[in-house]
């Protein structure tokens, strides 16, 4: 309090020295009500802009996305304060362990429930029982509006308030059992701010639709792969929900899919749809834009009267979700080409929280159309879309699903395998479901042009049953993570044998290297190069011929990493005539899966030795494949091949043509 009292007196003398300067000189010199301003701002920032204030001036004057983190050397040792506006932000509490988490992914944020304390055990997901002020829990920042949070834990040990005057009124939410303070700012009204934090609150205990994150491996890209089978499994029978303990979510969100198909449909026969008017917009990024390329590329073949669109969401954003709407070159649409008014809109993207996607679903969230393929229930994507909702009619929250999950979690390998596979899955079974909805009415078939039919639907599922057997013989392990026997496991064994051959082509390089440094270590050392040392030891005196020696010595040097090369291929019985250079993987097969192998490849070897590295190359054999890489083949050049299922009828001639 003397401190605050001495600065009061300082402040006014200022501006009493200010006003008795003004007077004497004159306003127009040295700027009279200016001065007294000055001193006002000044005086009400060292006195107001704190933490809170600071970041609420910040963010109402800037433009533009933000996930921020705010603190200062001088409250650091009770204050915290977070923003987000356009940049998700998410908060977790637990209180028994004393942890606060926040980041910008979701699943970042329960780092802390197996996090191992001095003292106590890990926090498994489901641990807490009945007692509610202690269930580890999760606050998302409205990104969308924008949103402020302080967080004070140090009320009991400071007698000052924890925020200046402009935002005493500010509501206090008390958490962590009373041990913080968070005070709550909302740029847009999307949140009540008086009242209860705790129902905006996801709970992370106690929870069945949070996924832990997964346990510490050795190896989480061959994890992946060994997983597929068994999410494969899981999902084709979440999808025909044979688990009769729970209830199928994704069943539930196809029931409210097939009211939307079956409404547009109506639309159709009534004559009363839009001309030019997208029917089923598909969007995503990277790999999970492939797969929603080629899922909309077969539902438009199967129904060629309805307009199925596949874009990313980049482009997306770049037409609607700016201003100034920015032209896509080289792709026809447009703002005035494309209506997306009563689309159904499937969003496609694994993690529900990367950038654009996130902010397509915020973009189109105008009706209750939009639906999103993801990894969990808890995601980003998944949380807007729910908040889209009535949040008051909770029966009605559950009844209008609309997350189709694959429930494979956090995956932290970045190379992208059972991700992928489980995406493919889930959209094979969302494509029968459409097909099934519209094949089942007369009126749809005729109004849609239906070309697929039930003969084409029962095939495409025995091929979708056939699929789970032909994992396990891939990847060499049941969908209970047994090993299966080696009669059962020849494609994984004709795989492994293949891969080892290809190692071998890679690898050739870097063996040349090593037994080169150790051929010059060894006879810079001894004195004693290969043709000088079989000459002395035969005995060889002229001093004629050891020029000629020497010679022979100078030329294995610099020819050394080729010779070890064919000494190795000579040793692996592999061809000697192939390209002494770095190798090179080509992919030939359709758009969606050479480009995902490709990105899978590249990501393995993105970060090894530039001796032991390849490039990777992709095309599509039936279109661009020739053009692109033919110029480009030399001897060495590894290439693998997909082959069409001749079991679809529809693919039976292509695979002919192989």
């Amino acid at each position: 309090f003397k401190v605050t009292a001495k600065l009061l007196r300082e402040s006014r003398e200022l501006q009493f020295l200010f006003s008795r300067s003004s007077a004497r000189h004159g306003d127009e010199e040295l700027g009279g009500d200016g001065l007294r301003l000055f001193a006002k701002v000044a005086v009400d920032a060292f006195f107001d802009n704190d933490l809170l204030n600071s970041t609420k001036i910040f963010l109402g004057a800037a433009s533009g996305s933000f996930g921020l983190c705010i603190t200062s050397s001088l409250d650091a040792q009770r204050q915290l304060c977070l923003a987000a506006r356009g940049q998700t932000l998410s908060i977790a509490l637990y209180p028994k362990k004393g942890i606060i988490c926040f980041g910008s992914e979701q699943a970042a944020v329960k780092v802390g429930m197996n996090a191992e304390l001095p003292g106590g055990a890990p926090d498994v997901l489901g641990k807490t029982h009945l007692d509610i002020d202690n269930d580890d829990l999760r606050l998302d920042l409205d990104d969308l509006g924008g949103e402020i949070i302080l967080l004070d834990w140090g009320k009991r040990r400071f007698k000052n308030p924890a925020v200046s005057p402009p935002n005493r009124g500010v509501v206090k939410h008390s958490l962590m059992n009373g041990r913080v303070d968070a005070y709550l700012l909302q740029e847009s009204k999307v949140h009540n701010a008086s009242g209860l934090l705790y129902h905006r609150m996801t709970r992370l205990t106690r929870n069945q639709f949070i996924k832990p994150l997964p346990e510490k491996t050795a190896d989480p890209v061959l994890k992946d792969i060994q997983d597929i089978p068994l999410i494969c499994r899981e999902i084709q029978e979440d999808w025909r929900n044979m688990n009769k303990s729970k209830m199928s979510f994704n069943r539930l969100t196809a029931w409210n899919l097939a009211r939307c198909i079956r409404k547009k449909m109506d639309s159709y026969v009534e004559g009363s749809a839009q001309s030019r008017s997208t029917d089923i917009l598909l969007t995503g990024c990277e790999v999970s834009l492939w797969l929603a390329e080629q899922f909309a590329c077969d539902l438009q073949k199967s129904f060629p009267k309805l307009n199925v669109t596949s874009v990313s969401s980049n482009k997306l954003l770049g037409l609607f979700g700016q201003e100034m709407s920015i032209p896509v070159v080289g792709y026809p649409m447009s703002n005035k080409t494309t209506k997306l008014d009563n689309a159904i809109v499937i969003i496609v993207s694994h993690s529900g929280g990367t950038f654009s996607p996130l902010a397509v679903s915020n973009l189109l969230n105008t009706n209750n159309n939009v639906f999103v393929v993801t990894s969990e229930w808890d995601s980003q994507i998944g949380k807007q879309l729910r908040a889209a909702h009535n949040e008051d009619d909770h029966m009605m929250l559950l009844f209008n699903s609309r997350v189709f999950t694959t429930d494979v979690g956090l995956r932290p390998a970045e190379p992208c395998s059972v991700s992928v596979a489980a995406t493919q899955q889930l959209l094979t079974c969302i494509f029968q479901h459409i097909a099934i909805v519209i094949l089942s009415n007369q009126r749809y078939r005729h109004t849609s042009g239906a070309i697929i039919t039930e003969h084409d639907l029962r095939i495409l599922e025995r091929c979708n049953q056939d699929n789970l057997h032909a994992l396990e013989e891939i990847v060499g392990l049941d969908y209970f993570g047994n090993k299966i026997t080696k009669d059962q496991a020849s494609a994984e064994q004709e795989l492994r044998h293949a891969g080892r051959v290809w190692a071998d082509h890679i690898l050739e390089n870097a063996r040349a290297y090593v037994i080169t440094f150790v051929y010059i270590m060894a006879t810079v050392i001894s004195g004693y190069p290969i043709a000088s040392a079989i000459a002395k030891g035969a005995g060889l005196v002229n001093s004629t011929a050891w020029y000629f020696v020497r010679l022979i010595d100078a030329l294995i040097y610099f020819y050394l990493p080729q010779i070890n090369v064919l000494i190795i291929r000579v040793i692996q019985r592999r061809a000697i005539r192939h390209r002494m250079v770095g190798r090179t993987v080509v992919i030939a097969d359709i758009p969606w899966v050479a480009q995902a192998a490709e990105a899978f490849l590249s990501k393995i070897f993105a970060v090894s030795y530039s001796i032991a590295g390849l490039n990777v190359l992709s095309g599509n054999p039936a279109d661009h494949f020739v053009h692109r890489h033919t110029h480009r083949v030399v001897r060495g050049t590894l290439i693998v091949c997909g082959r069409p299922d001749g079991r679809l009828s529809a693919l039976t001639s292509l695979e002919a043509s192989c």
